[in-house]
């Protein structure tokens, strides 16, 4: 029923969107009379980069793939109890478009990714993935601007990427990140927010967001999260911003006893060095507050009456912890490099509760060569539980794809992916996975087909 809702959601919009396929003016240029709007502000969930609107209004695309899966984990055992792994072909339908909207006052973003997976001898593993995210941005008055971001979808495996328009940070909405198995998960955020603009140069912000996740095996944790925000900030220069703000996070968890609540204040800079490049950060620290279910050993006496050796009691942390975001993006209008660090809590993986999360990410994208794209890109990550008495969770892991126009609209694709990932002190020491794509896709447009 979510995915028919998806659909039918994405289709209507989609077709109110491709109305108007003009060239939209670059927004980092959008201030009165043409004055400079201002480099990303992180603390309202902007990206670097995202504000500049592409002159490609709306795309859609639709594709089919042959696939190569390999280290595809199930959360079970086998029968000797180890950790099952798998390997299959496929094939691979998908289809999307990204595309963005601007009226007078409003301007809609929005960016729609779906496939269906089969495996002709494993047909267990058949699935499909959905993807939705949404941007909306309306000002009733010349100082008011209200902007709402919706992100959702589910997915089967755990190579899952965010999203292609680029628009919402995968943090800033609770997404779903790290996962160690291919299962289930079904995930839902939505934020709105309200900035004032006092003056030419100060600015007030408050908003709120709420989201979810749920995971389809028994043994998985889901959570549901909500936030409250503000933000002060004062543009110093004509390309620099600089302000303070305050997050209260609160996250539940499922299917257990537990609880997190984080306050977080930290100081953001945004930077425009020239036109193409664009640094934003966010510099804080965080008090967390964490409730949940703890294993004890009871002492020889009490083990002797009781006649077990250990047992559960409720346990409550109390820590401090870095809030630390930084973005740069250098964008031109054939390539795009991006670069990223994030040091923060979040809610875990539905094996891991509350954790810092330490990771980087780097990516490139080229379209310089008539009818090529060519892109790249890294990511490393490592979580440490701050409730739970278990190792750390270290992966990293890069990718490569290539696009070749073929006329018409036609193009094709090749992509290869892989991740490498452990627990400390588990019987997942080392896992590698890898995914190998190649396949047509139609796709109209003037520049080759970015998917990446």
């Amino acid at each position: 029923m979510l995915f028919v809702r998806t659909i039918l959601f994405s289709g209507c919009t989609l077709c109110l969107l491709a109305q108007s396929d003009t060239a939209q003016p670059d927004s980092s240029q959008a201030g009165a009379g043409g004055e400079y709007g201002g480099p990303a502000i992180l603390s309202r969930g902007e990206n670097p980069g995202s504000q500049s609107v592409s002159p490609l209004a709306f795309r859609p695309y639709i594709g089919v793939n042959a696939i190569y899966d390999y280290g595809l984990i199930p959360v079970r055992l086998t029968s000797t109890g180890g950790i099952p792994s798998t390997s299959l072909y496929g094939v691979e339908a998908n289809l999307g478009a990204y595309t963005v909207r601007t009226w007078n006052r409003t301007t809609l973003a929005l960016d729609y990714r779906g496939d269906f997976r089969h495996y002709p001898t494993n047909a267990t593993w058949d699935g499909t993935d959905q993807f939705l995210s949404l941007i909306l941005t309306h000002r009733p008055s010349r100082r008011v601007k209200v902007t709402v971001r919706e992100q959702g979808g589910l997915y089967s495996r755990n190579f899952f990427i965010s999203s292609t328009l680029g628009a919402l940070d995968p943090n800033y909405l609770g997404i779903p990140q790290n996962d160690i198995y291919d299962d289930r998960v079904v995930f839902a955020g939505v934020s709105a927010d309200t900035t004032y603009q006092m003056s030419a140069r100060l600015s007030f912000n408050i908003g709120g967001e709420g989201s979810l996740v749920r995971r389809q095996s028994s043994a998985l944790y889901g959570v549901t999260e909500a936030v409250a925000r503000g933000d002060l900030q004062y543009r110093v220069s004509r390309h620099s911003t600089l302000g303070v703000d305050y997050r209260f996070t609160y996250f539940v968890y499922t299917r257990g006893f537990g609880s997190t609540a984080i306050q977080s204040v930290g100081i953001n800079y945004s930077t425009q060095f020239s036109r193409q490049l664009q640094l934003s950060a966010r510099i804080g620290g965080a008090l967390v507050e964490s409730s949940n279910l703890t294993e004890i050993t009871l002492s020889p006496a009490l083990a002797a009456l009781l006649g077990e050796s250990v047992a559960i009691q409720a346990a409550y942390t109390r820590t401090y912890a870095p809030d630390i975001q930084v973005r740069l993006i250098d964008k031109f209008q054939l390539s795009q490099l991006s670069l990223a660090y994030f040091n923060s809590v979040i809610p875990g993986n539905g094996v891991y509760f509350s954790s810092r999360n330490e990771s980087g990410t780097i990516s490139y994208s080229y379209s310089g060569v008539r009818y090529w794209n060519f892109g790249v890109d890294a990511t490393y990550g490592r979580m440490a539980p701050l409730v739970q008495q278990i190792g750390s969770y270290t992966a990293y892991g890069g990718g490569v794809g290539v696009t070749r126009e073929l006329g018409k609209g036609l193009h094709t694709v090749l992509r290869l992916d892989t991740r490498h990932y452990g627990v400390a002190n588990s019987a997942i020491a080392a896992h590698t996975e890898y995914r190998a794509t190649l396949g047509l896709t139609y796709s109209p447009g003037d520049i080759p087909l970015v998917l990446w």
